[in-house]
């Protein structure tokens, strides 16, 4: 069975810094024919640029019937914004990549 590739960005998900990060979830998802996993636990800040590039992953992932896992643990920037954004319900989000990985 395929393992998913996972991305493990750090430090800022900003406006300064998302286009990266839009390439590098793009380029994963050419690379590989299972889903993704985006690994947001050493992500310090995450704004609505940076969540929207995992939305749009996540939606063009599902167009092609593949997934994304979000690790988000309890207390990081990324579990926070995805609560607070009522996210959590739309994304399979985990604790952590152990938990991801068994999906």
């Amino acid at each position: 069975m395929p393992e998913p590739s996972v991305i493990t960005p750090t430090g800022d998900l900003d406006v300064a810094s998302v286009e990266a990060f839009r390439t590098t979830l793009g380029d994963a998802a050419r690379e590989t024919q299972d889903g993704l996993i985006v690994d947001l636990s050493d992500v310090d800040f995450i704004d609505s640029s940076g969540l929207g590039a995992v939305l749009e992953i996540h939606e063009r992932l599902r167009r092609e019937q593949r997934s994304v896992a979000v690790i988000a643990p309890r207390g990081t920037a990324a579990a926070v914004l995805l609560s607070l954004t009522g996210l959590r319900r739309r994304l399979a989000v985990f604790e952590s990549r152990s938990a991801a990985s068994r999906r």
